[in-house]
């Protein structure tokens, strides 16, 4: 179809109905029941353009394309949020619940009035607006609460002087920027969707996925705010909701959402505040910098952002959020290809993660970044592919060499806290790291979720829970968070808990062996073992070393001891090949009545310094070896108190 001189379609009907109201093309006049609304011409135009697709979405870049072609994103940005927040006032719109023009996040904008149209019909008959005369939406009276205090009364004229300037379209001593905070409730949780890769390269979502984790990162240094986490906010990646719908499954007040375009060294991030509320945009704006400078440029939209929600922040507050440098592109690139194969998780992308990392350290030795995530991905190893001896040395040097260049950098403390307890079984230095990794960092679900194992670990349950509790308001949909906060009430005997969050994890991930062998584990623990053992039965065909040992707890339980037997050759015979830790084996023998065989692993895995010994305080499993002397001499060798 040819488009008329601003971009609309030129063939479209001359007149839409859509409940009360009419827009006559021609005339370019939005009427509702027969008297003219008064519009400005871009709310019009994005009307126009909206409604000539009733029921379709319309992409934001669709709409810069029309309506703002040839304007800066700057421009767009905040030109969009001023029309879209016009045209739902000239329409009487509500953005919780919308009539007529809904927002969908990541995609764009959408009518969803039914409409009709009528291109024969003549346009009604009304008197034509005499020359300079302003059209106005008649108000009914309504009565008022009059009080006689001079200072109220001064008040209200101060408040309709600045409501009167902005509805005349004037910014009279920044009418619109008092408006918009005395309307915007107070704002106590964000949460960032993943930005949207412009640059129409698959090539490129590392980056785009990297920026949204820092800019995340960036957020969780504000105090008083919870900040939802990357995992979480990464479930709504091009999902078809509104935002209101979003912010109420998250629980969160505002959201940011956005895009990153790369040129060459230059990227661009585009980001907008929108109150997840009201759908009412709050702030756009949009950045543009050299590769090696995306970490200074997510410092500054989390600055923008935090004077926009009246956050005060404190001298060492805006240090942290100042700490930003440049950092040299390709080291950048190499980080934010690391950081999103440590998000994988298996073992092949761990080994591509360290690979990355290491070449960004190579290029760059002064990124105390390079070095934390070195950390993590270290200790990510132990879990199940390597063993802790050869690992937790390097993540406790990259940790302290993080620390040397960069004391308050959270995710470092965190990753040394990690390796103080799991490896080094020094408790009290352990402690130290991980309240300053949450002092630092209020929203990190790292720390808090560490934090809470670590206090489970030690026996101190009512606080290890508040911790746990904290990390999954932060980050909800994180199957990471409802495992281990599973093994937090585990280990706090509070079992029906346990079996709660570890459903919520099954819920998020069906196929997840080690979520349904850790429920059965919750089954034994309460006496009540199902007939069934489906899901323990393809536990023991995909031979997880990890759910290899529950599997055999679970058949010791239920009197299958033959069965529990084989599956323990098996695992020991894959020991002989790969790590599997001792401890894990341990836990097998103990059930199976076997307290000889039980405590020599136990030997084997405080020989190995497995990463399980911190649960040895705690760990239901171990219950029947707890009165045995050689349990209570390893409880001492390992710094607890039988």
């Amino acid at each position: 179809m040819q488009q008329d001189p601003g971009g609309l379609m030129s063939s479209s009907p001359e007149r839409f109905r859509f409940g009360d109201f009419e827009l006559v093309v021609a005339a370019r006049e939005l009427r509702k029941n027969g008297e003219r609304v008064r519009i400005q011409d871009k709310p019009l135009d994005l009307l126009r353009l909206l409604i000539e697709r009733p029921g379709q979405v319309v992409s934001r870049e669709t709409v810069r394309q029309t309506l703002w072609p040839a304007d800066t994103f700057v421009d767009f940005d905040h030109s969009l949020g001023t029309a879209l927040n016009k045209l739902r006032t000239a329409l009487g719109d509500s953005a919780r619940s919308p009539v007529f023009v809904e927002t969908v996040a990541n995609h764009g904008y959408k009518f969803i009035a039914p409409v009709s149209t009528d291109a024969d019909e003549p346009p009604a008959a009304e008197e034509p607006a005499q020359p300079g005369e302003v059209a106005v939406p008649r108000v009914e009276p309504r009565p008022e609460r009059w009080t006689s205090r001079a200072g109220a009364l001064t008040a209200g004229l101060v408040a309709g002087a600045a409501v009167l300037a902005v509805v005349l379209g004037f910014d009279l001593l920044g009418a619109r920027q008092w408006l918009r905070r005395q309307t915007t409730a107070s704002v106590r949780s964000i949460a960032v969707l993943p930005l949207e890769n412009m640059s129409k390269d698959a090539d490129q979502d590392y980056l785009v996925d990297g920026v949204t984790e820092q800019l995340i990162t960036a957020l969780a240094q504000l105090p008083d705010l919870r900040v939802i986490s990357r995992t979480s906010a990464m479930q709504f990646k091009g999902a078809s909701k509104t935002l209101p719908q979003i912010g109420r499954e998250l629980g969160v007040d505002t959201i940011v959402s956005g895009s990153v375009t790369r040129s060459a060294d230059r990227v661009r991030v585009t980001a907008q505040l929108v109150d997840a509320r009201t759908d009412q945009h709050l702030w756009a704006s949009s950045y543009e910098r050299d590769l090696g400078e995306v970490l200074d440029l997510q410092s500054e939209i989390a600055k923008a952002i935090a004077g926009e929600i009246r956050v005060q922040l404190t001298p060492v507050q805006q240090g942290v959020l100042a700490r930003a440098h440049r950092v040299d592109p390709r080291a950048q690139e190499a980080y934010l290809h690391g950081r999103y194969h440590l998000n994988q998780g298996t073992e092949p992308e761990l080994r591509k993660a360290l690979d990355n990392f290491t070449d960004a350290i190579g290029i760059d030795g002064t990124d105390a970044r390079s070095f934390a995530a070195t950390a993590w991905a270290q200790i990510a190893l132990t879990d199940f592919y390597e063993r802790p001896s050869a690992a937790m040395p390097r993540a406790r040097a990259a940790a302290e060499q993080a620390l040397r260049l960069d004391p308050k950098l959270a995710d470092a403390h965190a990753a040394l806290g990690a390796v103080r307890f799991l490896y080094d079984w020094d408790w009290r230095a352990a402690e130290e790291e991980l309240k300053a990794a949450t002092e630092l960092a209020q929203a990190s679900v790292d720390a808090h979720l560490w934090y809470g194992v670590f206090l489970a670990q030690m026996g101190r349950s009512t606080e290890a829970i508040a911790e746990v509790e904290r990390a999954e308001r932060l980050d909800p949909l994180s199957i990471a968070v409802h495992v281990n906060a599973g093994w937090v009430y585990y280990l706090a005997r509070q079992t029906p808990q346990a079996i709660a969050q570890w459903r919520k994890a099954l819920d998020l991930d069906p196929a997840l062996g080690v979520i349904h062998t850790s429920i059965w584990l919750g089954y034994v623990q309460q006496g009540h073992i199902p007939a069934t053992t489906k899901e323990l039965d393809a536990a023991v065909s995909e031979g997880s070393p990890l759910d290899l040992a529950s599997v055999a707890g679970v058949y010791a339980a239920q009197g299958r001891r033959a069965e529990a037997e084989r599956v323990l050759v098996r695992l020991e015979a894959i020991s002989k090949s790969r790590y599997v830790c001792p401890y894990e084996i341990a836990t097998a023998r103990a059930a199976l009545g076997q307290r000889d065989e039980a405590l020599q692993w136990l030997r084997r895995a405080v020989d190995d310094r497995s990463v399980c010994i911190p649960d040895l305080k705690t760990d239901p499993r171990l219950d029947p070896l707890r009165t045995d002397p050689r349990f209570q001499a390893l409880m001492k060798e390992v710094g607890f108190t039988p």
